[in-house]
């Protein structure tokens, strides 16, 4: 009898040890989730980010085109131009709700006349940047930027010499996410 009560007992504790250790391993997942956004683009309307440098940034488009870079919709049925753009020596800013976990970047450059870009992008977190992307001729339509997974809360778009057909950087549309 005491050898089936120890027995049972050992079942018991072995069968709570594995449930603890599988709660635990759900949490832990549902964490990085959380962390990773949910493995969804960050960069959006419904997720609260800001464009902090809208006071030295301009934008084309108006009424709900206008063309910020967090909407959903980056074409219209209009010939008008949607987009964010920054002069020569500013920058696009956009600051994240929150801080992630991130590893993509991906921008879409205004693609019309086959224009290349100059710029630097920035990833930062607690106001310390990380270059990511510095190319001076970066070809334009939509880039996509891997860098190694970080903790982001901000990125920073620097333009140093605009484009091959005008002095800005023209940006679409940004998303940045985590890639499994």
């Amino acid at each position: 009898m005491n050898q089936l009560c120890c027995f049972l007992i050992l079942i018991t504790l072995q069968l709570f040890q594995s449930c603890c250790l599988k709660n635990g391993c759900q949490r832990i997942n549902q964490f990085k989730s959380t962390l990773r956004g949910n493995y969804k683009n960050v960069i959006s309307y419904e997720n609260g980010s800001l464009l902090i440098s809208r006071k030295q940034n301009s934008f084309n488009g108006s009424g709900r085109f206008l063309g910020v870079l967090f909407r959903n919709e980056i074409y219209a049925n209009s010939a008008d131009i949607k987009g964010t753009f920054c002069s020569i020596n500013t920058s696009i800013i956009i600051q994240l709700r929150q801080n992630y976990e991130l590893n993509t970047l991906v921008l879409w450059l205004w693609d019309g006349q086959s224009r290349q870009y100059n710029l630097v992008v920035y990833a930062s977190h607690l106001e310390n940047e990380t270059v990511i992307f510095d190319q001076i001729s970066a070809q334009a339509k939509a880039i996509q930027i891997q860098f190694s997974p970080q903790i982001v809360d901000k990125f920073r778009v620097y333009n140093r010499n605009g484009n091959s057909v005008s002095t800005t950087t023209n940006i679409i549309k940004a998303e940045a996410y985590y890639k499994k």
